[in-house]
């Protein structure tokens, strides 16, 4: 018998969809003026760029204000910030963490400082969208319930990586509810807060637990059928697969496949336990609301022509979310190094 979808899995596949929704907006808006520049998902703005003004900051002052790390050294090498003081030539350490310390100044370059201008409007931009394709009653029934549930946490679910299984780490400091209650904002951080409670007390983190143990369960999986049955890209389930196996929760089989160990399995248990224990009915109502408009759902994963999603080797994942989304979509975030992206691209 099919388990029940939990409600970070719902909270997790419209806050995925929407993220899609203005990437490709934001790629769309800005291909003339910045599109020679390394494409960056919303993550990457909202719990880094959109905090680095032309006055500078500092790099704890950035992890306070965020409520989380961001991936520094991405952004220099990838043309969107400055890295300290070195003038015109590049810093020892350029596009690396090597070097950076707390109290390292960031600012945004020409582009950084456009793409922090064209983010706002983009993320209004789709929301309108939104208001218009499900209704703008059951938005804002959704707004409301997350208004009630929200905390000062980052705007997105933060980078995680393999060294610690992909754990997700906030920074106490002055994180904020978005004064104008976008619902990406408020809803990133309510998964958020959903994700530290759930791993506060699991083996297996969320990203791991609710995409890749769930799918592979107790059949014998091949790698590369991994993409495509959890929504994350083949280098996510690349460093996943190599951090289970590592770890003695999983082994690998024949025809470059991977099965659980007992010790996978019970964590795979521990996970629906803990997904289980996570209840709050009009916040189920409200998501279950969006997720059930399929056609509304599929319609903001339409890539625009010339996007990166509308492109190979990418446009068959794109169509797969297109076709069904709910099918294809990851049944949780993981936002990796590489540019932010929520199904780990």
């Amino acid at each position: 018998m099919a388990k029940p979808v939990p409600l970070t899995t719902l909270a997790s596949w419209i806050w995925i969809a929407q993220v899609i929704e203005v990437d490709n907006a934001f790629e769309a808006a800005t291909a003339e003026r910045a599109g020679r520049h390394f494409r960056i998902s919303f993550p990457m703005w909202s719990n880094g760029l959109r905090f680095i003004d032309s006055d500078g900051i500092t790099v704890d002052e950035l992890r306070s204000r965020a409520g989380a790390a961001c991936n520094i050294g991405g952004l220099e090498r990838w043309g969107w910030i400055s890295v300290g003081d070195v003038g015109a030539k590049r810093r020892d350490g350029y596009g690396s963490h090597r070097g950076v310390k707390g109290g390292t100044v960031l600012r945004p370059t020409r582009a950084g400082s456009y793409a922090r201008r064209i983010w706002p409007l983009v993320m209004r931009d789709v929301e309108e969208r939104w208001r218009q394709r499900f209704g703008a009653p059951e938005i804002d029934a959704l707004r409301d319930v997350l208004s009630t549930l929200v905390t000062p946490m980052p705007w997105s679910p933060p980078q995680v990586g393999p060294a610690d299984g992909f754990r997700t780490h906030i920074v106490e400091g002055g994180a904020t509810i978005p004064a104008d209650g976008a619902m990406l904002a408020l809803l990133g951080q309510v998964l958020t807060a959903f994700t530290i409670d759930h791993e506060r007390d699991a083996e297996v983190t969320l990203p791991l637990g609710a995409n890749v143990l769930r799918v592979t369960g107790t059949d014998t999986v091949r790698i590369r059928d991994l993409p495509m049955l959890t929504g994350l890209s083949k280098e996510g389930i690349a460093m996943a697969v190599g951090y289970l196996e590592r770890h003695h929760l999983a082994l690998p089989a024949p025809e470059r496949s991977v099965r659980l160990t007992a010790d996978g399995l019970d964590a795979l248990d521990g996970f629906w336990y803990q997904a289980g224990r996570v209840e709050n009915g009009k916040l189920f109502a409200a998501l279950e609301a969006l997720v059930a408009q399929r056609d509304a759902l599929s319609a903001g994963l339409v890539a625009p022509a010339g996007c990166w999603r509308n492109e190979k080797p990418y446009l068959t994942q794109t169509t797969r979310l297109v076709a069904d989304p709910t099918a294809a979509l990851p049944w949780h975030p993981m936002v990796l190094h590489r540019g932010g992206w929520p199904d780990a691209s």
